[in-house]
Formats: structure tokens, sequence, C-alpha cells
């Protein structure tokens, strides 16, 4: 299958839809860093721990799928593991925590903030920025994300014993995520003041999936909305992940402050745009395994046609993309499908207004 090649690079695209010109195609991402390695003929443990292989990886995929984004992503363990966390790391999957960096809140005291310059694999992360910048920073955006506070406390002390810790030493939990949000804000500010780029939060752990809106409003909402306001002092908006079911606490993500909102397939981008579309932009959200994956061409299509459909007119602007990060073993097929169907449908795209493609 060949690839549609766009007309516009993706700073032209990005900048002047922003501006609410017409642009080639509606922007369009693939998270598929740390999941595209194979593709590649690389281990996703080597890629972890190589410059070489980070750069490579993310210009193949610009090479080959033309997608809007690029950058190494921090994703939800890299801060963790710089601050102690222990991460396993398979041959030809992602990353996984072996073991929190706390045994008890108490440990919080002998905590430092992390230091991008020594820390984990912050210098390794930090020199495929630079590298990518230098090749590809007239044609493009570079940008990256990390996981948000509570993910991050999480993340440190080991995920059962901080959610029980919401209900029987709130004194800890509130400590643990306020060191974390200053752990997270140092970084992304390190990184934006040395590199020009600019981050987004990811917050699986804030769905209604794993915590109740009790919890989601006194142990979230602060925390999100102090790091936004801390974040968008050295860069343009903050936008936000959420796995999972978040309806029920969409208003209180909205008036956190956030710039952007990227939501999971199980979410509708339509009561997404109608009720919040005039306030934020709007991400995704393609199923990342039932279709993008495992799903057939016409699949892809079909589903890259609806989310088009429900969002493509957002007041405030679309992003197109999976649900959720790029599953290991999706075909290089599938990918460029996914992107011609971006290409066709999205064609003559312009923030709050439906793309020529679908008219």
């Amino acid at each position: 299958m060949e690839l549609i090649k766009p007309e516009m690079t993706p700073k032209e695209r990005v900048t002047a839809y922003a501006r609410g010109e017409e642009v080639d195609r509606i922007p369009t991402s693939l998270s598929a860093g740390e999941t595209a390695p194979p593709l590649y003929g690389i281990n996703i443990c080597d890629y972890y721990f190589s410059a070489d292989a980070m750069v490579e990886v993310e210009t193949r995929l610009a090479e080959d799928f033309h997608a809007d984004n690029m950058g190494v992503g921090l994703g939800l363990r890299t801060l963790v593991e710089a601050l102690g966390t222990k991460l396993e790391y398979p041959k030809k999957n992602v990353s996984y925590i072996a073991e929190p960096a706390l045994t008890s809140f108490a440990d919080i005291d002998n905590m430092e903030l992390v230091n991008i310059e020594k820390d984990g694999r912050f210098p390794i992360i930090v020199e495929s920025f630079e590298r990518l910048q230098e090749r590809f920073g007239e044609e493009r955006i570079l940008g990256s994300g990390l996981a948000g506070p509570l993910t991050t406390a999480a993340s440190l002390i080991g995920t059962e014993k901080f959610l029980k810790a919401t209900v029987k030493n709130k004194e800890g939990a509130h400590r643990l995520l306020q060191f974390s949000t200053d752990c997270i804000v140092k970084c992304c500010k390190d990184m934006n003041q040395k590199l020009g780029i600019k981050f987004m939060l990811s917050e699986p752990m804030a769905s209604r999936n794993l915590l109740s809106k009790k919890q989601f409003q006194e142990f979230f909402l602060p925390y999100l909305k102090q790091a936004v306001q801390r974040m968008n002092e050295f860069q343009q908006g903050t936008s936000i992940h959420i796995c999972g079911n978040t309806k029920d606490r969409w208003q209180e993500v909205v008036d956190a402050g956030v710039s952007g909102f990227w939501v999971d397939n199980c979410e509708s981008l339509q009561e997404l745009k109608d009720a919040h579309g005039d306030k934020i932009a709007i991400s995704g959200n393609l199923s990342p395994v039932d279709v993008l994956k495992d799903g057939t061409i016409e699949d892809i299509e079909e589903h890259v046609k609806r989310c088009i459909a429900q969002a493509g007119d957002n007041p405030c602007g679309y992003n197109l993309c999976p649900g959720c990060t790029t599953p290991v073993g999706t075909s290089k097929e599938h990918m460029i499908a996914f992107m011609n169907a971006a290409a066709v449908y999205g064609k003559g795209a312009r923030k709050g207004y439906m793309p020529k493609g679908m008219l």
C-alpha cells in the first residue's frame, strides 16, 4: 500500500490550522514511539537505552507515515524510574514497574527533585531530542508527554498502597502528590528551556474505572490545576490524555484549564464536542487494538471517517489519533491505511469546519 504524500510539512499544517486557515488534511498523530521499534528490527529493550535507536525510529516513522507528531515520549515511567522506581525491560514489549521507589510515605522526606542532566534515562532522551531538532526542526514541531501527578504518585509507591492511602493516610497521599507535581513541573520546565519542546500529561489513573468521583475531586483535580497553571507559564497550553471512562468528569477536567483533551475510544467525540468543544481542542479516538491493530483496512477507513464526522468541525480544533498508544504489533500497512484515510476524509480541513473530504 502506497502512502498518500501530504502537500504541507507538519509544522506548516499545524501552524496554519491553529490560525484558522485551511490545510491539506486534518492534523493527525500516531502515538507509536516506544511500541514501534520492532517495525524496524530493533528490540524494545534496546530502544530505551540508545539515542541512536530513538533517532532512527522517529526518523523512519516520519518517513514512512508523515504523521504530525514527533518526539521521544517520557511516557508513564521515565520520570519515576529516574526517581528510583525499578523497571523491567522485556525484549519485545514495553517496560513495566518491578518495584516502586518508596516503601512508605515517610520516605518522601529523603527524595530530591529530578535532575534531567544526570538522572535515569534523561541524558539519552535529551540527546535524542537535540539530534531530532537539528534534523527536523525546520519542518516539524517536536514534543513529548509524561504521566501526570496522580499516576506518577501511584507509580512511586505502588498503586494499591496509594489508593489505600487516599482513605487511611490522606496527609501522606497529598504530600506525595505535591512532590510528584513539583517533579513534573521541574522536569518539563528544564527540558523546555533546554530543548524548546512542550509537554502533555497522561493520567490513566484518573478514569472512572479506577478512581471514584470523590477521590477524583480530592486527589486529582487540585494537582492537575496546579500542574497546568505552572506549566502554562513556560509553554503555550497544556493538554491531557485520560484512558478509560471519563464522561462523568469532563466538566472538571475542562475547568482545570487544559487546552486539549485526548479521550479513549470508549467515549464519544461527538458528545465531548457538543459539551465542551468551544473551550478545548479534542483528540482521538480510533480503537487502537480492535481497529488499528486487529481490524481490516476497511474497518480503519470506516472508523477514521466516523471520528472525523463526530469531531472534525470542533470549534477549538481536532487532532485525529488512536484512542491510546498504538499497540505493539500494529502493521505498517494498517498505519498507512490510517494516514491515507486521514488524507482522504480529512482533506481541506479548517478549524471549526467539517473537512472538504467529508462533504
